[in-house]
């Protein structure tokens, strides 16, 4: 099986229906330097001697978890996750639901691309740019010939480009959580579904 029918096969699975001192990215950077900065410092941590091993693993995740949260805009993209179901929030449902989705993304991320960085060289192919947004393509290559195309969405916001979705061989990983996220809403309520989503997050 290659990387990309195995990614693509981990992406149809993220359902809640069914079943239970670092260099930070550079603010001012373009798009594709945004997304290669960030590729870069996670590999850097990974790669590193001094945190190999089980014991390692709570300050790598933290390193990592760090650069994400300084590189992808899951404010904006909690609130296209949710639709109209957004503006009927109070500031701290926001709040808790922004947190919430942050820590849900930052997993399948995690899963789905960054355990393949370690080992794998990550190739910049396109950057396109319109307006406030942006597209940077990567493709991380592995043994075999093993190919993951992996697209970056970013969006420009106070002159700072941050990443609003991540495409697998095509697939986005924040549209499939909004179609998740709208039939829970659709068949049950906001209560239920954050809920859910709690009970992932402590998993």
């Amino acid at each position: 099986m290659t990387i990309s029918r195995g990614a693509l096969i981990l992406v149809a699975t993220l359902t809640f229906l069914g079943h239970p001192p670092f260099l930070t990215p550079a603010r001012a950077a373009g798009p594709q330097d945004r997304v290669q900065q960030t590729l870069a410092a996670v590999t850097a941590v990974l790669r590193d001697p001094a945190l190999q091993g089980a014991d390692s693993q709570p300050e790598r995740r933290r390193r990592v978890r760090n650069i994400i949260y300084d590189t992808f805009d899951f404010d904006e993209m909690a609130r296209e996750s949710l639709g109209p179901t957004w503006d009927r929030l109070t500031p701290s449902q926001q709040e808790e639901f922004v947190r919430l989705f942050g820590n849900l993304f930052e997993g399948s991320y995690n899963r789905l691309v960054l355990r393949f960085l370690g080992d794998r060289q990550a190739t910049y192919d396109v950057e396109s740019i319109e307006g406030n947004h942006a597209m940077v393509q990567t493709t991380l290559i592995g043994g075999k010939e093993e190919r993951l195309s992996v697209e970056y969405q970013l969006a420009s916001r106070h002159q700072r480009w941050g990443v609003v979705d991540v495409r697998l061989d095509g697939v986005s990983l924040a549209m499939n959580y909004r179609a998740q996220f709208n039939k829970i809403l659709r068949n049950s309520s906001y209560d239920t579904l954050v809920q859910r989503m709690r009970s992932k997050v402590e998993k």
